[in-house]
């Protein structure tokens, strides 16, 4: 298991041009610092244990700064964002200090191939092992900066996981926060939260669906909205009455895109019969419900009655959700 970050270095000229001019100042520029601290020797020994190793890839370790620098003067790009520091920490006993620098450096590789010079050291200074990666927002070959927007964090984040999957590691699945301590007790306590509610109207929906359009309108019917677009990134699901979207993975593992997809399928296999009947009879009753057209409550027919709207309909569908009605 990997958790990445990635953020710009920015820097002034008068800051970089100064430091470049005399080394020996305590005030280093921006990217410089960034070097410093990915390589800082004194980050590398834990008792008599070296816990440390320092790559340079496309460029030489020793000589980061010099090089990196070199390519931006070439191309005129030394304002802005002169670099990119990137995070890759691994969870606790999971991996050795050798095999978390070789999956650093093979990251680097995959990410930034032989166009980009990185800086990738291994440290062990907060009790996990994990990667900083200093990165030239400068193209080698060419002077165009990397452009570091949101889906250059999904590249990174999904070859990193790519990584841990090759080299036998866990990997989250899905990033999740803390759940609010009443919100927890509550769902602990089986209590009806909106959590709960809506896995109860998945369990319902799934129970009659053998494929997604049919999930979709089952789901409307019960007063959720629900997006299982492939091509987003998230599934959500949201209250007919809310614009406010919840992300299907916070309800559970079983309740993600891919769980549904597969319930479906099995139901598809295994039981379609009895998920057609429910279906039927779901929306036998809802359209009963909505049209009301009961030869004792209009005149005429039912083929020449209108359709009744409004408090009436409303009226005589909590008749009907009651059990008053037939």
């Amino acid at each position: 298991m990997a958790v990445t970050k990635i953020w710009a270095i920015t820097d002034s000229v008068s800051r970089v041009l100064s430091y470049a001019a005399n080394p020996d100042k305590t005030i280093y520029s921006d990217i410089c610092k960034a070097l410093h601290y990915a390589s800082d020797e004194r980050k590398t020994v834990i008792g008599e244990e070296k816990a440390m190793y320092v790559t340079g890839v496309n460029c030489t370790a020793e000589t980061a700064f010099a090089e990196m620098k070199a390519v931006q003067e070439r191309f005129d790009k030394t304002v802005g964002n002169v670099a990119y520091h990137a995070y890759q920490s691994f969870k606790t006993g999971e991996v050795t200090p050798q095999l978390a620098h070789k999956l650093g450096v093979e990251l680097a590789k995959r990410m930034w191939g032989d166009h980009y010079q990185v800086l990738v050291a291994t440290h062990f200074n907060t009790g996990t092992y994990h990667n900083h990666l200093v990165i030239n927002s400068v193209n080698m070959w060419n002077g165009k900066k990397f452009n570091c927007n949101e889906g250059a964090y999904w590249k990174l984040r999904s070859i990193s996981d790519e990584l841990c999957k090759e080299n036998g590691l866990s990997v989250i699945k899905n990033p999740k926060g803390k759940t609010p301590r009443k919100l927890y007790f509550a769902e602990k306590n089986g209590e009806p939260t909106r959590y709960n509610l809506m896995r109860e109207a998945i369990d319902k929906a799934l129970s009659m669906s053998t494929n997604p359009k049919a999930f979709t309108y089952v789901m409307k019917q019960l007063g959720y909205v629900i997006d299982l677009n492939p091509y987003h990134k998230y599934a959500t699901i949201r209250s007919v009455n809310s614009k406010k979207e919840t992300r299907l993975y916070r309800l559970g593992e079983a309740y993600d895109r891919d769980a549904i997809y597969d319930q479906m399928r099995d139901t598809l296999r295994n039981n379609p019969q009895e998920a057609y009947r429910l279906y039927y009879e779901f929306t036998e009753k809802k359209s009963f419900g909505v049209t009301i057209q009961k030869a004792h409550f209009v005149k005429g027919n039912l083929k020449t009655a209108k359709k009744i709207t409004g408090l009436k309909a409303l009226y005589f569908r909590y008749l009907y959700l009651l059990g008053v009605l037939p």
